[in-house]
């Protein structure tokens, strides 16, 4: 018979329970006041979707990362998220390869899109069924808020967080608006940062040059 470790009920395990959960009711709080203030900024926003846009491509630009023939994941927009649309058409002007982020059985695949392509929308984002893009050369994903060292809060339901550890090495572009930013958010090990966070008025950026 195998008998549990002797410290299971010690006082550093119980320290650990509470300060998970802990993090987790604070989470939780900042994510619902965050995403008041983002749907009541996005009723009056109709020019930050274009401002990004131009941001996003100033930003790639200035870097001299060629877009064209990069596959590059983007997210289509749900409920008070960024609208992506201006950024998607002018990556694709520049020549860009676009994969939209499809949420699949608790994963998120980055799937071919075109113009023609059929877009479902359910409760937990898109689903589409073109061609899985494998290798995304940069990924831009949604967030509900982040903090000047680019970490991210995201909807809780952790689909971007395994995808975007799965690809830790490739870089990372969080779209927010400006007024999502806040002092210090609440970290946990599985976690993952943005190497960028693009905004309407700012550029955050604490990548080197590449």
């Amino acid at each position: 018979m195998r008998f549990p470790p002797n410290n299971l009920g010690s006082k550093v395990v119980i320290q650990k329970v509470r300060s998970k959960r802990h993090y987790s009711e604070l989470k939780k709080k900042i994510r619902k006041d965050l995403i008041q203030k983002r749907k009541l900024f996005h009723l009056h926003s109709l020019e930050s979707a274009n401002d990004l846009a131009r941001n996003l491509i100033h930003f790639l630009n200035s870097k001299n990362f060629s877009i064209t023939k990069k596959n590059i994941a983007i997210y289509w927009p749900i409920g008070s998220e960024i609208d992506t649309k201006p950024s998607i058409a002018a990556l694709a002007e520049f020549g860009a390869t676009i994969s939209l982020a499809s949420t699949e059985n608790g994963d998120i695949k980055y799937r071919l899109w075109t113009p023609d392509t059929m877009i479902n929308i359910n409760n937990l984002g898109i689903i589409i069924n073109s061609k899985e893009v494998k290798s995304p050369d940069i990924i831009i994903c949604p967030l509900i808020g982040f903090d000047k060292d680019l970490n991210r809060l995201g909807r809780g339901g952790g689909y971007y967080d395994k995808s975007l550890y799965e690809y830790k090495n490739i870089i990372k572009i969080g779209f927010a608006y400006s007024i999502q930013q806040i002092k210090m958010l609440p970290i946990e090990k599985h976690d993952v940062n943005m190497d960028v966070i693009i905004t309407e008025k700012h550029i955050f950026n604490k990548m080197k040059t590449y």
